[in-house]
């Protein structure tokens, strides 16, 4: 059976819906799931838990761990990235920093000032990690949920041999969001959506057999924008489709909703996101409960996240998908999924080929083939378009250590309102997180 590696296991509140995943889905059986992380403390307790949930399920799985990766990543079919650097400081670092720029980031995990300096010391470490992978286990597929997650697969489709494929429960969020406000069951809705990380447009949302794009429309007109639509409604209104994942995300995106005119980001009901992380207390909790031999139950249930479907049904011969009425044997055996980001190969046409875009695709044992699209309207694709570019030299900086090219970046972001503070607040950046920036400041190089 496969072996499964999940890097960055230690941040236990993530891993521990995987962990469930996989124990719980009865055609892994058999398989290996193996731990890493650097932080020796949170893997020791992300293993332990694993091993009681094996334990209480009577699940037939392997638990491997190790603080070093080359020691779990032999023979392994699957590699799941979930790291980010610098934790919960660095990314209060990327909030704060540019607040005192007058730029309001409600994530900033993916676009804006945070977005750059989060990619910029993560590149090179997760390019590390495909350098790892390209000698001990080459053929495996990396399934990558870091921030940025387009940057990051877009470093590691272009200077690695390695496969890639980024998830994000972001659009399916959105999917239940506007199945609940118009008060329909999920199951009776679909969605065809295609843009990027954290930047997804519904093209199409079928409701009941009904255009659920009017019926929202319709419904917004009648009763009014709910709050925590009011960006995404805005923008569904000029350009036709509804945005996704959210507010929050969406507004990064775009110079519309975060400026001076916009009461930084206030009159969206906007404002910075408090930067989370492991929580002492949560860790503390599931001590008890390993400690005291108390049942983990709570603990065995099935997360949100996509990777575990998607490897089942790499590792499947047998799923159906909804258009049964296909001839072609391949969709008779596939699974589709709403979204994963994968490389642009004439999938859509109005966008640069080979860039990664977050668009549906079917999954079987032969592979991930996204799903034919064309052209995207053309005011959609200008602004993904926009963000792609300014992404590229992003990539091409952290991977070169190149400081002119990040400039240019945080120039061209639409958060940044001019080249005097692009370069203040690049060089405060830079300077903050020079522990994690080796490629910036190593005199040697």
């Amino acid at each position: 059976m496969s072996k499964i590696v999940i890097i960055g296991a230690g941040s236990v509140v993530f891993s521990r819906g995987l962990i469930a995943d996989i124990v719980m889905t009865s055609e892994l059986s058999g398989s290996t799931l193996a731990l890493c992380d650097i932080d020796p403390e949170g893997l020791e307790l992300t293993t332990r838990l694993a091993r009681r949930m094996v334990t209480e399920s009577e699940a037939d799985i392997i638990i491997e761990s190790s603080t070093e990766r080359a020691d779990v990543l032999h023979d392994a079919d699957y590699i799941i990235q979930t790291i980010a650097i610098g934790g919960k400081s660095a990314w209060e670092k990327d909030l704060n920093i540019p607040a005192k720029y007058g730029i309001i980031q409600p994530v900033g995990d993916s676009v804006g000032p945070g977005g750059i300096s989060r990619a910029l010391r993560l590149i090179p470490v997760v390019m590390d990690i495909c350098h790892d992978i390209e000698e001990i286990c080459p053929n495996a597929l990396l399934i990558n949920y870091s921030n940025p997650n387009t940057c990051v697969c877009s470093a590691v489709h272009q200077f690695s041999n390695v496969r890639v494929v980024g998830l994000c429960r972001g659009l399916p969020e959105t999917h239940k969001q506007l199945a609940n406000y118009l008060e329909v069951p999920i199951e009776e809705t679909s969605v065809l959506a295609v843009g990027i990380n954290h930047f997804n447009w519904i093209l199409d949302f079928v409701v009941q057999g009904q255009d659920g794009l009017a019926m929202l429309r319709d419904k917004f007109e009648t009763e009014g924008v709910p709050d925590n639509m009011r960006v995404c409604a805005s923008l569904f209104k000029v350009f036709g489709a509804f945005p996704a994942p959210g507010d929050n995300h969406v507004a990064e995106f775009v110079p519309y909703f975060l400026n001076q005119e916009a009461d930084y980001g206030r009159k969206y009901g906007l404002s910075i996101m408090k930067a989370y992380g492991q929580s002492p207390e949560h860790w503390d909790e599931i001590r008890k409960h390993l400690d005291g031999y108390m049942p983990v139950d709570r603990y065995l249930k099935r997360s949100d996240e996509m990777a575990i479907s998607l490897i089942t049904a790499l590792e499947s011969s047998g799923f159906s998908i909804r258009a049964t009425n296909t001839d072609d044997p391949y969709f008779r055996l596939a699974r589709y999924f709403d979204a994963v980001n994968i490389p642009n190969y004439g999938l859509v046409t109005n966008l640069p080929e080979g860039a990664i875009l977050e668009l549906p695709a079917t999954v079987t044992h032969n592979g991930i083939r996204g799903v034919f699209i064309g052209d995207i309207p053309h005011g959609i694709a200008t602004m993904i378009s926009q963000r792609l570019y300014q992404q590229n030299l992003i990539v091409e900086s952290a991977i070169n250590g190149d400081r002119q090219l990040a400039l240019q970046a945080m120039a061209l972001d639409p958060l940044v309102p001019s080249l005097e503070i692009a370069e203040a607040l690049l060089d405060e950046l830079l300077e903050a997180h020079e522990e994690h920036l080796p490629r910036f400041f190593d005199v040697n190089d």
